[in-house]
């Protein structure tokens, strides 16, 4: 037992890119497509969720949760804020999150870390996806949407 124990190798930067790629995805999701959802459904329009835009869900501003107090104190406003942020900045970040995840694959793949190698081949491939869907009218339109 203790031969398997000894024979199970981790990659530390792995997982710590691996992190990384969750915490940034998890940020990115909930700075635009919540708050897109958000705001279809605060404007009883589905379909705008297809197609955003001012015209159809309004500010943007307006469809964040809004618990507790509008004031700096607020931790769900920094929160919300830097998630935005993080929306609004998808192509640098984004092609960030792809590089580094596609170098410390190779060094993760190299230390033997399968199971780490196939969460950051994945998260890598999401992240990929992510800045496809970004170059799109589609994506282009969510980020216009969000600057507003």
């Amino acid at each position: 037992m203790t031969d398997l124990a000894r024979d199970r190798r981790t990659s530390r930067p792995g997982r710590a890119v691996v992190w990384v790629q969750v915490a940034f995805l998890i940020a990115y999701l909930m700075g635009s497509f919540v708050v897109l959802i958000l705001a279809a459904v605060r404007a009883d329009d589905l379909g705008a969720i297809l197609h955003p835009g001012l015209e159809r869900l309004g500010d943007p501003k307006d469809s964040l949760p809004g618990v507790g107090p509008d004031s700096l104190v607020n931790p769900l406003v920094w929160i919300f804020g830097g998630c935005r942020l993080i929306a609004w900045l998808i192509y640098p970040i984004g092609i960030a999150m792809l590089l580094l995840g596609a170098a410390t694959l190779a060094h993760t793949w190299r230390s033997g870390d399968r199971r780490t190698s196939l969460q950051l081949a994945v998260l890598t491939v999401i992240w990929l996806i992510l800045i496809a869907l970004a170059a799109t009218p589609y994506g282009n339109g969510l980020l216009r949407w969000l600057l507003d």
